[in-house]
This record gives structure tokens, sequence and C-alpha cells, in this order.
């Protein structure tokens, strides 16, 4: 698994976590008119999982909206209007939540080796 893998999870939370919980192995879904096809697997899921993890322990309000946004496939303006930060902080939450969930998949060994060595220091 990939960062940009976990990113793109994320991004497309709402329409998973229904294949997820109807324990099909796969998520067929359209973004506009493209249809997508997400394969659903143990880092999928436990990504889900991680995602709420964090918002159990979370104690900042922003951060909680951010992640009930995400959650409801809200766009990144619509959740950025309920929330006090500024376009960049807010892309900044966005990309540490990510590195967050990234760092707790790589802990529970969803990231190969070769991947973590394959991202850039720079």
């Amino acid at each position: 698994m990939t960062k940009s893998e976990v990113d793109e999870i994320v991004k497309r939370y709402p329409f998973v976590i229904e294949a997820v919980k109807a324990g099909e192995e796969t998520a067929v879904f359209y973004i506009g008119n493209r249809k997508q096809v997400f394969e659903i697997t143990e880092g999928v899921k436990a990504v889900y999982m991680i995602l709420d993890e964090i918002s159990e322990n979370e104690t900042d309000k922003d951060v909680l909206c951010m992640i009930d946004g995400i959650k409801k496939g809200r766009s990144d303006v619509a959740i950025m209007q309920d929330v006090h930060w500024q376009k960049n902080a807010y892309y900044e939450k966005k990309e540490r939540l990510i590195n967050k969930i990234f760092e707790c998949c790589i802990s529970k060994g969803f990231v190969r080796y070769e991947e973590i060595m394959k991202r850039s220091i720079a």
C-alpha cells in the first residue's frame, strides 16, 4: 500500500464503506460518467478502522468536523466553510491526517519495506 492509495481510499470513503459493510469484495460506483471499480482488501478495511480510531481519540472540534465531512463525502470547499481554518491550513491539516493514517498502516504491516524506501526525502 502506498501513500497515494491511502489518499484515494480516504477520498472515496462514502462509496467504498457501503461495500465494506455489505461484505463485498469490490465497490462499484460512478464519479461523473466514469465507472470506478475499487477492490476491497484488508488494507482498505484497516484504513477505515484507523480513521474511526483517530476520530474517537481526537479532541479538536475542527479536526473532528473535517473527518466527519470526509466520511460524508463532502468536498474540501464545503468542509472548509465549517472549520475555522484558511485554505492552506485546511490542506495542511488534511495532509497531516493522511500521513497519520499512512504511518498507522506502516505500523500494522500494510506497507512494504520497498514502498517506504521509494518515498522521497526532499
